[in-house]
């Protein structure tokens, strides 16, 4: 449980944080969009970060059970599962990038799925 609480505490603000600031510079995280998927280099660091997140999750923190902490270890998954997308099949990846950079519904969408992510986490770490 302690190690749930602290991930938590790590990752609550940041989803949060992200998933509201979108709300505000819509303008400017589609243009890091768009400008993430003309750079290679900036991929290959993505997918790296992105599997050694996942990694870490699931080596700290791989919980099955039937309450918030799963959600951690989901996050913990989906991470693992980027970084291999983006290691493995990068041309896939940027195409599925470029569609999400072209559908502001859908992005939207996902930023409002982060910022109740982060909430969640953010209650269960600080406040429960």
């Amino acid at each position: 449980m302690e190690t749930s609480i602290l991930i938590a505490k790590i990752l609550g603000p940041l989803y949060l944080v992200s998933g509201f600031a979108w709300v505000f510079n819509r303008d400017a995280y589609g243009k890091m969009m768009t400008d993430f998927t003309q750079q290679r280099g900036l991929l290959y660091v993505s997918a790296v970060l992105a599997f050694l997140f996942g990694a870490v999750i699931l080596t700290f923190h791989n919980i099955w059970t039937a309450n918030w902490q799963v959600l951690i270890t989901m996050l913990g998954f989906l991470g693992l599962l980027k970084g291999l997308t983006l290691l493995v099949f990068p041309e896939m990846a940027m195409k599925m990038a470029n569609a999400l950079i072209g559908n502001q519904r859908l992005t939207g969408l996902l930023f409002v799925v982060v910022f109740m992510v982060g909430a969640i986490l953010v209650w269960f770490g600080y406040l429960a």
